[in-house]
């Protein structure tokens, strides 16, 4: 006798329900998974810029031991062959062949050449640099930081306000939210720190503060 076919009749399905649940849990993981890669990249443009700023720091310490103790040339001042005097330009043949100026979390600013800016207060009126000799604190003043989105130059014009700067202009020059954490400063000395804004404000707002001015 032939067995007769099971009837699927019977059989159950997925309930819209649980299809919606089901839905939902893929969506949160996916979400999960964005948010985990977001915080990835982000990570690795902040590390990429830390890379980038103890290279110049590095070039820095070469240049300054063998252009009698002073730091690097920059302004709007140009050489007599024509030549730009930017720290850049100063640095060249110290920063080497591979060395890239931008921030990679600066995806704003499209248009500037290099998204990191040198402290105008380091150089002479004629953008020749100051003997480092003048500087009194060189492990808080600052001598390059993350250009703000907006700013184009290779140095900031920090000079107008020897005095006091607030932290509201300070922010016209420096991204100091370009990273999850804040953003990354290079010290005259040549050692990087990450800084959030609230932390530059309280060097800012010191007595007698350094952290610009030399």
């Amino acid at each position: 006798m032939t067995p007769k076919a099971q009837s699927t009749s019977g059989a159950t399905g997925f309930t819209l329900v649980e299809l919606l649940v089901v839905i939902a849990i893929i969506a949160i993981l996916a979400a999960l998974g964005l948010s985990v890669a977001s915080s990835a990249i982000k990570k690795g443009r902040a590390t990429k810029c830390l890379s980038s700023l103890r290279q110049i720091g590095a070039a820095i310490r070469l240049y300054v031991g063998e252009n009698d103790g002073r730091l690097p040339d920059t302004g709007h001042v140009r050489a007599q062959d024509g030549s730009s005097l930017g720290w850049i330009n100063t640095l060249a043949r110290y920063l080497g062949p591979n060395f890239i100026g931008r921030c990679p979390a600066a995806t704003a600013s499209q248009w500037a050449t290099v998204t990191y800016g040198w402290n105008d207060l380091l150089v002479e009126t004629d953008g020749s640099g100051i003997p480092v000799t003048r500087c009194e604190t060189p492990t808080s003043t600052l001598a390059v930081a993350e250009s703000a989105d907006t700013y184009t130059s290779d140095h900031f014009h920090f000079a107008g306000s020897r005095s006091r700067i607030t932290l509201n202009q300070f922010k016209s020059f420096v991204g100091v939210d370009r990273h999850p954490q804040g953003a990354n400063y290079l010290f005259v000395d040549g050692h990087v720190e990450t800084l959030a804004s609230a932390e530059v404000k309280a060097r800012l707002d010191a007595t007698n503060t350094k952290f610009i001015i030399p």
